[in-house]
């Protein structure tokens, strides 16, 4: 009797089987990185706009900032600001709103400011000033946490239909009561033209900052940058 057959088809039902251990056990991994990538982001109802979301997940920026923050929902929050630039840039716009309402369902109007944070590339260049004379790591992540938590104490974000006296009383209300070292006003389309007009009235009412404006396409950001006394540099330096 020839063995050789029986051989064969053993050899074959083992190939078979290593195949098929390896490909289930590629088709694990992907399902696996593909759970993590979905992880709390099913409250977005758009499918497109989900695709998005997905592959934001291994972004550059995003990566940055998991250097500085481990909250996970604080993470969320910022993916959700890069998704809503993505659909700006794409022309998305009833998709842009429409993830706009599903972020405030979740995350509430906080929320929803922290992921225009983020669009506006205004947390970049809040990172970058924090960097010109930041004294350690740990006080940069505090800093960086610090705006997130609290973020109505350092940005305004001007809203459509807001009067130019408005803005201007809440940006005295705000900056008197918490002396932040950067305030940040921010707008878009409508409300960007209002910050355009106010500008100079903001410069003489926030007469003890100093301004530097990031101005992109249809947004207007002014950063006011608290000027420091000789003692107040001591203070700060040594907080």
């Amino acid at each position: 009797m020839n063995s050789e057959p029986i051989k064969d088809f053993g050899e074959g039902i083992g190939k078979g089987i290593i195949k098929g251990t390896l490909e289930w056990g590629e088709n694990f991994v992907k399902n696996l990185a593909n759970r993590f990538k979905e992880k709390g982001i099913n409250f977005i109802e758009d499918k497109n706009t989900l695709e998005i979301a997905r592959e934001q997940y291994n972004s550059g920026e995003l990566q940055i900032y998991k250097h500085y923050i481990e909250d996970k929902n604080k993470l969320m929050t910022l993916r959700m600001g890069l998704v809503l630039r993505k659909l700006e840039r794409l022309g998305e716009r009833e998709r842009k709103q429409k993830l706009r309402e599903d972020i405030m369902k979740k995350y509430e109007i906080k929320g929803l400011h922290v992921a225009q944070f983020v669009e506006n590339g205004v947390l970049n260049r809040y990172i970058g000033i924090l960097l010109d004379d930041i004294s350690s790591i740990e006080k940069f992540k505090e800093r960086i946490n610090e705006i997130i938590d609290n973020i109505e104490k350092y940005v305004l974000f001007v809203k459509f239909g807001d009067s130019e006296r408005f803005v201007l009383d809440l940006c005295l209300r705000i900056t008197t009561s918490n002396l932040s070292m950067i305030f940040i006003v921010s707008g878009m389309g409508s409300a960007g033209e209002i910050i355009r007009k106010i500008e100079g009235k903001l410069v003489v009412l926030l007469k003890d900052y100093e301004l530097e404006k990031m101005s992109r396409e249809n947004n207007e950001n002014l950063f006011f940058k608290r000027i420091l006394k000789d003692r107040d540099k001591i203070k700060e330096t040594s907080k």
